[in-house]
């Protein structure tokens, strides 16, 4: 309760659905929309947002958000309904160690009173997806299938410390989704980061959701 709000905000998306509607009526007819429903091209959107990995134009991402709460902090990563945001410091960790490999974009923060939140926020796409998953080293009683893929056993802090991430599926990088299929990957978390980048976060003092640990294989 101390928390709470900090990284999981109450808020609105005044127009943004209406945006979106209209954007598919102008690209359907100039014949730039691959989808026949808006439903559908709604739908792949903002899936994209999340777990894209390609640039997406920035006339179809969320430009801002109203808070419900007069909240006097937020996280430095924060989620939004359509994804995740950070601050000018979180971005700068993440571009002195990535340069060029994910997307931003501004999105402007609105208090109840109208006012604008009093820091810069960005809305962060990260545009890796790895498949650094090691089944064999991980810990058979942190992970199940479900249905038609395996998942992290929840609570994920109890259960995180037995998963196993591959080092030679990780490399250089330093933020990435996980890849998910039938026939790899693990689903659970939105989101890895690497031992640096965690480091860098401590040493700044950013305020972030819980962060757990994984095995490295």
């Amino acid at each position: 309760p101390a928390t709470f709000g900090k990284p999981f905000p109450d808020h609105d998306m005044p127009g943004y659905s209406e945006h979106l509607e209209k954007r598919f009526s102008e690209m359907s007819a100039k014949g730039e929309a691959e989808e026949r429903f808006h439903g559908d091209f709604k739908h792949n959107v903002q899936r994209d947002i999340s777990y894209g990995t390609e640039p997406i134009t920035e006339d179809l991402l969320p430009k801002d958000i109203a808070l419900a709460k007069p909240y006097k902090v937020l996280g430095d990563i924060i989620r939004f309904r359509r994804g995740i945001a950070v601050t000018a410091r979180t971005r700068a960790l993440i571009e002195e160690r990535e340069p060029d490999r994910h997307q931003f974009a501004p999105l402007k923060i609105t208090l109840p009173s109208g006012q604008p939140f009093p820091a810069d926020y960005y809305i962060l796409r990260g545009l890796t997806e790895l498949d650094a998953w090691d089944p064999e080293q991980s810990d058979p009683d942190c992970f199940k299938r479900s249905v038609r893929i395996m998942k992290m056993r929840a609570p994920l802090a109890e259960y995180s410390h037995g998963i196993a991430m591959k080092r030679s599926g990780i490399k250089d990088h330093h933020i990435w989704h996980g890849f998910v299929s039938p026939v790899s990957g693990i689903s659970g978390f939105g989101y890895y980061i690497s031992d640096n980048l965690k480091d860098a976060i401590r040493d700044a003092g950013l305020k972030t959701p819980d962060i757990v640990r994984l095995k490295e294989a």
